[in-house]
């Protein structure tokens, strides 16, 4: 999708108000052969270790979605269907304290590298508000090269809406990106169905998906998301995040101000 550049200033209503924290142990262990170097085996037991701390808090929730994803419009053409899952924990990790790495051999060939620590872990203050949601709809599931996404947003409150992209493939800080409010579309306060682009913004721009560059040749299909964020006041956020600092803003805001949907989309390569 083309990425909008510019600075947009909001005014923040919602009091701070702080995460909660508490310390939970973590563990896990990461079997590894001549293939992998023992840094890289440690790494993956680290990360792990610190998932199951996070999960003695918040728990974890599933979801999934279908995308039926296919070659060409037509009778003819072949079709894939594509499961995403989605695994959400939210909270997040503010520290890290008696953090233990021991390796030891497995058996023939394979050692095996655990870590165990404790983790300060932070959770938003509150509880959701089952009164304050929303429906979403994308005009399609799966994209060629060139097509406009359109987003269509059914509030059940009134309700101040903000829209990023989430890119997995990317590295560093554009990992997520703000695409609603822009300074094409520029009113984002939604009291009824709505779409993204607005009525207003769609006469300014639209939202064009674009195959992304740099990708193996092989590679034909590539996923990507949209984050819609509904809050109860006008909240301010930056053009572009790291997916973990993201996670980290959302966990700033009390959860029965807030309501995060997430929507996957395919974008198919052009022959």
């Amino acid at each position: 999708m083309r990425r909008l550049i510019f600075i947009t200033t909001f005014f923040v209503l919602i009091p701070p108000i702080g995460v909660h924290a508490e310390w939970k142990q973590g563990s896990a262990e990461r079997l590894f052969g001549p293939e992998m170097s023992e840094e890289q085996a440690c790494g993956i037991a680290e990360r792990k270790a610190r998932e199951n701390a996070l999960k003695k808090v918040t728990g974890e929730k599933l979801t999934s979605e279908d995308l039926l994803v296919c070659s060409e419009k037509s009778e003819e053409a072949s079709c894939n269907l594509n499961r995403v899952t989605w695994s959400t924990i939210d909270g997040e990790i503010k520290g890290i304290r008696n953090r233990r790495v021991k390796t030891e051999t497995a058996h023939t060939n394979y050692r095996k590298c655990t870590v165990v620590l404790e983790a300060d872990i932070g959770t938003a203050e509150g509880q959701p508000d089952p009164g304050f949601d929303m429906t979403v709809r994308l005009n399609e599931k799966a994209f060629k090269d060139g097509d406009n996404l359109t987003i269509s947003i059914a509030p059940s409150q009134p309700m101040y809406v903000t829209v990023f992209q989430w890119l997995p493939y990317e590295k560093g800080n554009n990992q997520v990106f703000r695409i609603f409010p822009n300074p094409y579309d520029k009113v984002n306060y939604f009291t009824k169905i709505n779409t993204v682009p607005t009525s207003q913004g769609r006469q300014d721009y639209d939202m064009a998906i674009a195959f992304p560059p740099g990708m193996a040749a092989t590679q034909r299909l590539v996923d990507e998301y949209v984050m819609i964020v509904g809050t109860k006041e006008n909240i301010t956020f930056r053009q572009s995040y790291r997916l973990d600092e993201f996670k980290g803003r959302l966990l700033e805001i009390p959860r029965q101000y807030i309501r995060l949907v997430r929507r996957g989309y395919a974008i198919v390569k052009n022959q």
